[in-house]
């Protein structure tokens, strides 16, 4: 085969995995919901534009969240918008769930989200990495009661360094068993992965060998659940069986699955088995149907991306993916949120609705 025809035949099996996104807010610049108050001056004045980097969304209702990067000038790590609106203009960020909790160096509010997900029960978990002398912790706040924080627990530092800079706690997935709902995280700083049980309020250690894990996913609630681990250092898929993850100072059967096209930053299982995966300054995005052998497959693209993390994105539970995109055409840099069918709920939320 020409050259040519390899590349026309490439692009087609591209087009033809390609999903049906449409835009659903469309930023020039961000802007923010500022409160009211003697320090508002202060944070709108400090405030750049220019550094709001999306990192993790997640789904709930009528509701987005968003964690951001917090460069310098950010005034909210955690914020949220509407999935719709009547207004022409795209939504403003809102802090989540105030802006009392969006004060930095201060070690009872959110200092640093480095992961967040909504459980079925409406409840958002939040990995907070902390900063400076504030110490990591889980947020679970209940959606479903006026955004209320419902527990918070401080990593022990058995199980997470309290010296900020020999941890970097970074992903985190949820799994609910028949008697206790269970999160999963990684600390690019250990081999370990960290377990936190809810019903007992305790984290502990399995060792996962072999791995600066960076990026996680959990497969949906079936028989032989996988959690599915990236090293940051190398493009390579692993798993490990969540049954081994049980069992506090274990160690973990670690397998090779495959290697991806790139090094990815964010995975994300949808309940059809379906793993999607964002790539470091890539300007695309692939998916893998986990039931069949590994085989990537593009699913979106763009022409000129401008971030070093150029999407994120998350499921809900009307089987639909939603992304944020930001790219620069023209050398006008835009942010976008995108939305396409896919007919399947998140990991968590039980069977397909068709695909």
């Amino acid at each position: 085969m020409s050259p040519l025809l390899a590349s026309i035949f490439l692009l087609g099996l591209c087009l033809a995995n390609a999903l049906n996104f449409t835009t659903v807010y469309e930023w020039d610049k961000f802007d923010f919901i500022w409160p009211s108050g003697a320090d508002t001056s202060n944070r709108q004045r400090n405030f750049n534009e220019e550094n709001v980097y999306l990192r993790y969304m997640a789904v709930f209702g009528e509701r987005l969240f968003l964690s951001l990067s917090m460069d310098s000038g950010i005034p909210a790590n955690l914020v949220w918008l509407p999935t719709s609106g009547t207004s022409a203009a795209p939504p403003k960020l809102a802090p989540f769930p105030s802006w009392n909790m969006q004060k930095q160096d201060y070690c009872d509010t959110i200092q640093l989200a480095k992961g967040i997900e909504v459980d079925p029960e409406g409840r958002l978990w939040v990995l907070d990495d902390g900063r400076g002398s504030c110490s990591s912790k889980l947020w679970i706040f209940n959606l479903l009661n006026n955004d209320t924080t419902e527990r918070v627990h401080q990593f022990p530092r058995k199980v997470v360094s309290s010296s900020f800079d020999k941890r970097w706690l970074h992903d985190i997935v949820l799994d609910k068993t028949q008697d206790d709902q269970l999160a999963y995280i990684v600390n690019l700083k250990s081999e370990d992965i960290v377990v936190y049980s809810r019903t007992m309020d305790k984290s502990w250690l399995v060792k996962a060998p072999g791995g600066d894990w960076f990026s996680l996913a959990l497969s949906p609630d079936r028989e032989a659940r996988q959690l599915y681990l990236i090293k940051y250092s190398s493009n390579g898929l692993y798993s490990v069986p969540v049954s081994e993850l049980k069992n506090e100072g274990g160690i973990a059967d670690v397998k090779f699955i495959g290697g991806w096209s790139d090094r990815p930053y964010r995975m994300l299982f949808d309940s059809a088995n379906i793993l999607y995966a964002a790539f470091y300054e890539q300007s695309y995005a692939s998916k893998w149907n986990v039931s069949k052998p590994f085989h990537e497959q593009r699913f979106h693209e763009v022409g000129t991306h401008d971030d070093f993390w150029p999407f994120t994105f998350a499921l809900d539970t009307n089987g639909s993916l939603w992304m944020t995109e930001r790219n620069e055409t023209g050398g006008v840099k835009k942010h976008k949120l995108l939305k396409a069918a896919v007919g399947a709920k998140p990991y968590l939320f039980g069977t397909p609705t068709g695909k």
